[in-house]
């Protein structure tokens, strides 16, 4: 992989882009072949009952927590916020995720999705974007969700290109577009927005740039002047690997890997911060990020690590493997070629 240093970061010698490599075992394809078909069967069912819990945020929480624990081996989702005791559990509570709330978070693969709703006052509210160098892009499904991660994360699906959060420096925009009114039209009286402000997803590693001619400032003021909340939440899940979407992923194989385990062993951790704590007018992009990184927990990346450079890796290993499989092929031919002539060659000798 030493071809592949220069899409390390220069600082820290993290490279974000590279996926951990899973290699189940024999026994392993055995018994998940055995134990996805039981699982499917008990899903059906909840699949047809989860418009009924939709009703209700307390019983929402309910079916999802049970689709993350039963068919997904999550066994356990921890929310910490800022100023809070983790045995509080009565004030954790009461400021998680709520209405009228934008949430800046780094994403790890399809289920950050339920992960969010579980963790926020109104799962029925939750809505979840992109951050792109043209705005905000609203993803307005879990298949869509789904469909971008395991795309690689690189490029939103066609169908949700058109639902936009243009980002407009309100103090000196000459534009026509109104971000303040885009941002009110998606998230509404009760609405909350997680946002996924990388643009992509890495292997958890280090935190990227935002994504070049996304202004995180700019879209900071929107949040305040539509009198939104501002907060960020790290998002973090163990053991790595398996439920993440860094490279364009199968969805296939990645429902074989996590659909078909009963060793309840993922855990999510997420640390929730405020930025009530300083004047909008002082917040920094840093800063964001430093909060974004857990304060030191993640590393921060350079600038120059951004979603355009995982592009730029992705593109670069894919005409590696084609590369390697043009030479492969090359490789049997000239040893047929060799024989032929050996053969040929033996001939006249006799």
């Amino acid at each position: 992989m030493e071809k592949f240093s220069v899409y390390a970061d220069k600082t820290t010698g993290i490279s974000p882009f590279q996926p951990i490599q899973l290699t189940p075992t024999i026994p392993t394809y055995i018994f998940h072949a055995l134990i996805i078909p039981i699982k499917i069967v008990t899903f059906i069912p909840v699949l047809l009952v989860t418009p009924l819990f939709n009703l209700a945020s307390g019983s929402a929480k309910i079916i999802i927590d049970v689709i993350l624990a039963y068919f997904f081996n999550i066994s356990d989702t921890e929310l910490v916020i800022d100023g809070v005791r983790k045995s509080d559990f009565e004030e954790t509570a009461k400021r998680a995720p709520g209405a009228n709330e934008v949430i800046l978070t780094n994403a790890t693969g399809p289920l950050d999705w339920f992960v969010w709703k579980m963790i926020s006052k109104n799962p029925n509210s939750v809505k979840v974007g992109i951050a792109t160098s043209g705005g905000i892009i609203m993803i307005n499904s879990w298949y869509k969700w789904c469909e971008w991660c395991f795309s690689g994360s690189l490029f939103v699906p066609e169908s949700c290109k058109h639902n936009v959060i243009h980002v407009t420096d309100i103090d000196a925009s000459s534009s026509d577009i109104d971000g303040v009114s885009d941002l009110k039209k998606y998230l509404g009286d009760d609405g909350t927005l997680f946002l996924v402000a990388e643009g992509t997803i890495s292997n958890g590693k280090g935190i990227l740039a935002y994504p070049m001619g996304f202004d995180v400032i700019a879209f900071a003021k929107m949040v305040r002047s539509a009198d939104y909340a501002l907060r960020i939440l790290s998002t973090r899940v163990s053991p790595p690997g398996i439920t993440e979407t860094i490279v364009r992923t199968n969805r296939w194989w990645w429902l074989f890997l996590n659909f078909g385990s009963l060793g309840m062993n993922m855990k999510y951790r997420l640390k929730l911060s405020e930025t009530t704590d300083v004047q909008t007018q002082m917040l920094t992009d840093t800063l964001l990020r430093e909060r974004l990184a857990n304060n030191g927990r993640f590393k921060l990346l350079g600038r120059n690590m951004d979603v355009n450079m995982k592009r730029e890796y992705i593109k670069a290993v894919e005409e590696n493997v084609a590369q390697k499989k043009s030479n492969g092929k090359s490789v049997p031919r000239a040893k047929a070629n060799g024989n032929a002539k050996a053969k040929t060659t033996s001939k006249k000798r006799v």
